[in-house]
Formats: C-alpha cells, sequence, structure tokens
C-alpha cells in the first residue's frame, strides 16, 4: 500500500466542543493523529468517530508533547502539518499544501500565516496579523525548541513561506480566554526567569525565522521582559501603532485583554524571581539569614 504523501498531528485536552470539525477539515489533507493528553471530556472518543487515529500520552510541556508525538506516533508519510484544535485550514491553503507536497520541493519546511478570528470577527491588525508559524515540515527535519509556552518549531533545512491562510477561531468565552492567559502568563514568566539567570534552553532566535520576523523575535525575549511599563506600552502599540482600532470593537478590547496578560506576567515574574535558587533576591535573603538550608521551588513548571 502506498503511504500517504502529507499526515496530521492534532494536540488535544478537554476539547470535546470542537475537535470533530478540526478532525473532519483536517482529513482533507491527510489521515489524522490525535495526541491526547488524557481528555476526561470525551474528546478522544469524538475525535474516532470523524476519523481520527488517537494516542494518549501524559502532558509534560507544549514543546515536550509535540516532540513525544513526532519522534512516537506511527507516521508513514513524507510530509507532517501541526495543528491546534481551534485551527481551521483554509481551502485555498488546503489546495497549496497538497500542490507542494506533490511537486517534491528543496525546501524541508513552510511557514504558514495565521488569520486570528476573535467574537466572530477576523482580526487583522494589532500585531496579531500576519502571524507566521512554522507547520508544515518534511518528517524528521524539525522539532520544538525546549520552550514552556509560544514555543516555535526550529527546521534543519531551507524554509518558505505559503499564501494560504490557517484560520484560528477562538472559540472560547471571555473566562475562558482569560483562565487560559492566567496559564500561559504564568509559563511565559517562568521562561523570563530562566533568561534572566542564564537557564533558558530556547532556541537561538537566529534558527526561528528570516529577517524582520527574526528581528522581532529577538526583541520580544531579550528586550521587551526589561522594559518598564509593558502593559500601557503593550495595549498603545496594538491599539494606536499596529492599528487595532480599525478591528473595531473586537480589536479594542483584545488590546485591553493582552495589556492585563503582560501585566500578569510581569506579576509571576517578579514573584518567581523572588524565591529562584541563584536569583537575585534569594541571593540578599541567604546573605541576611532569610532563607534556611531549605532549597526553595523551582523555577521551571
Amino acid at each position: 500500500m502506498t503511504p500517504p504523501r502529507i499526515e496530521v498531528m492534532i494536540i488535544t485536552r478537554d476539547e470535546a466542543a470542537h475537535i470533530a470539525d478540526t478532525v473532519r477539515n483536517a482529513s482533507q489533507l491527510g489521515p489524522v493523529f490525535v495526541l491526547d493528553s488524557f481528555s476526561t471530556d470525551g474528546t478522544q472518543e469524538l475525535a474516532r468517530q470523524a476519523g481520527a487515529t488517537v494516542v494518549e500520552h501524559v502532558f509534560g510541556s507544549y514543546a515536550a508533547q509535540k516532540n513525544w508525538g513526532l519522534g512516537n506516533l506511527p507516521f508513514q508519510a513524507e510530509w507532517v502539518i501541526i495543528l491546534d484544535a481551534d485551527e481551521r485550514v483554509a481551502p485555498a491553503l488546503r489546495d497549496e499544501i497538497l500542490a507542494i507536497v506533490a511537486s517534491n520541493p528543496r525546501e524541508d519546511g513552510f511557514y504558514v500565516n495565521r488569520q486570528p478570528v476573535f467574537m466572530g470577527k477576523p482580526i487583522r491588525h494589532g500585531g496579531l496579523y500576519p502571524s507566521w508559524n512554522l507547520r508544515l515540515f518534511r518528517r524528521g527535519r524539525a522539532s520544538y525548541e525546549d520552550r514552556c509556552v509560544h514555543e516555535h518549531m526550529v527546521c534543519q533545512g531551507s524554509t518558505a513561506y505559503l499564501r494560504g491562510h490557517l484560520i484560528h477561531i477562538r472559540y472560547e468565552t471571555i473566562s475562558d480566554y482569560i483562565a487560559k492567559h492566567i496559564r500561559y502568563a504564568d509559563l511565559e514568566s517562568a521562561e523570563w526567569v530562566k533568561m534572566r539567570l542564564g537557564r533558558s534552553s530556547a532556541a537561538p532566535e537566529y534558527s526561528l525565522f528570516h529577517g524582520s520576523l527574526r528581528f522581532r523575535q529577538w526583541f520580544r525575549r531579550r528586550v521587551w521582559p526589561r522594559l518598564p511599563c509593558r502593559p500601557l506600552g503593550r495595549f498603545m502599540h496594538m491599539y494606536f501603532f499596529r492599528l487595532g482600532f480599525l478591528d473595531g470593537r473586537a480589536g479594542w478590547r483584545l488590546a485591553w485583554l493582552m495589556a492585563c496578560y503582560e501585566y500578569m506576567i510581569g506579576l509571576l515574574y517578579r514573584e518567581k524571581l523572588h524565591v529562584a535558587p541563584g536569583g537575585p533576591s534569594a541571593d540578599a535573603a541567604k546573605a541576611t539569614g532569610a532563607l534556611t538550608e531549605k532549597p526553595g521551588p523551582s523555577d521551571s513548571v
């Protein structure tokens, strides 16, 4: 039997609300594997009913889970694309991907542009679009950097950019959105602590993107955490400088929500840095005898 040209991997945890639609959409590209983190809402059975092969694995981190799937799922195709449960492949992108994998391209990876949809409205401003992510790659030629959240894929070969869109549909309620970003803020603040203490194992920025996107990633990771007034700066940048106001009410709400997200990261960062072994606050406390011999909590998550 001839193996498929492309296969799909979807990472899930409690995605029953839309996993069936996700699998049916992704199946237009090729066979679908759902790598589930022991969902309790029936995600696994819904995915199977929609035609996916479901494998369960204990969740460690987003990068670790995806890398485990790349190394352990029984892929047969030369090409793999990774999707989230709230993403849909637009028809134009589907046709573009199928044509590319059939043409035996010289590139080993392709960046895909995500089109966010928030409050039912496509978001085209605020710095959230375009949003390039390396998702389509030749099997064995790419893996995720070791980062807790907002991890990127590192490709060992040449890359290119696709024209079609990956639709990122935010289905959750505002309360769910806030809860998710509290979790993300906790993970992002842990990465800031690691960078501050020289313990980060994330990939160097030059290995992630090209040109201005490479500079943007460097700025976000190396410069942005050191700047003052980040929440206000995030709002001003999104809503005014990146024209978020053109997205109407959705743009206004997103700018405020991301400013709050930035504020949470800062608060959690200072809290973690205060107790991190080897951190400036912990060293000062040891000097005054405020800490006992009992080790402090790790900065890892």
